[in-house]
């Protein structure tokens, strides 16, 4: 079992609290109004004109599609359900995939909430509009990823762990990246001894262990391109 590093969450609850005690006031949101949200610079902001994705229209990524959809089904039923990472090549439809889930689940009370990479540590604040809802949210983070000496990931693992701070029932986190492991491992990593590198790996790797359904996506072929571009042109024709 994972030892919990109090001075990492001692950091966290301190930038935590300097984020709340800035004058930015968060106003309760009546959620039956809209079904998306963007959460930026502390404020929850509803959309109402969000991009509806049809699920039918995204090719190549059947398996994802089926494993998400599964994933989300349970998740609106409270049943046990994943945190999940969509990591891979760019414009292989990760977030459109995301994004398609609302159109899909919006009658049975799913909520989206985007939340930039800048807004993460203003989570724990965000929990607080969102924990008694009857509805459930998916909080959403495109294109997330970590530098090789970025500390941050360690503080959104703490997050995404919970730590002290329990993740609200009606919560769910899925994540898009260029990323295998939302943080790279580099050659230089390996170079070293057995015991650092081991080292190495669990912490780079700990983050990613955090969520449960991890789905590859992969440069298209030639004919599932074509198929694509036949449905966009029909789509748009």
């Amino acid at each position: 079992m994972e030892k919990l590093d109090f001075r990492l969450l001692n950091s966290v609850l301190e930038k935590i609290n300097n984020k709340l005690d800035e004058n930015v006031n968060i106003e309760n949101i009546d959620f039956s109004k809209a079904d998306a949200f963007l959460f930026y610079h502390n404020k929850l902001q509803p959309v109402k004109n969000y991009s509806k994705i049809n699920l039918d229209i995204l090719e190549g990524i059947d398996y994802q599609k089926k494993k998400l959809l599964k994933n989300t089904e349970k998740f609106v039923n409270r049943k046990l359900a994943n945190h999940a990472v969509l990591w891979g090549e760019r414009g292989t439809g990760k977030s459109s995939l995301v994004k398609a889930m609302l159109p899909i689940f919006y009658s049975k009370g799913l909520k989206l909430i985007q939340v930039l990479k800048e807004d993460i540590l203003n989570i724990f604040k965000l929990y607080s509009l969102i924990e008694k809802e009857s509805y459930r949210f998916i909080i959403f983070i495109d294109d997330l990823s970590f530098e090789a000496e970025d500390k941050e990931f360690k503080e959104f693992k703490t997050i995404i762990d919970g730590g002290v701070f329990e993740i609200p029932e009606n919560v769910l986190f899925y994540v898009t990246s260029n990323k295998k492991n939302l943080v790279p491992i580099k050659f230089s990593d390996r170079e070293s001894d057995y015991s650092r590198v081991s080292d190495i790996l669990e912490e780079k790797l700990s983050l990613i262990d955090r969520f449960g359904l991890r789905l590859g996506f992969y440069k298209f072929d030639k004919n599932t391109y074509l198929k694509i571009v036949e449905k966009y042109a029909q789509l748009y024709k």
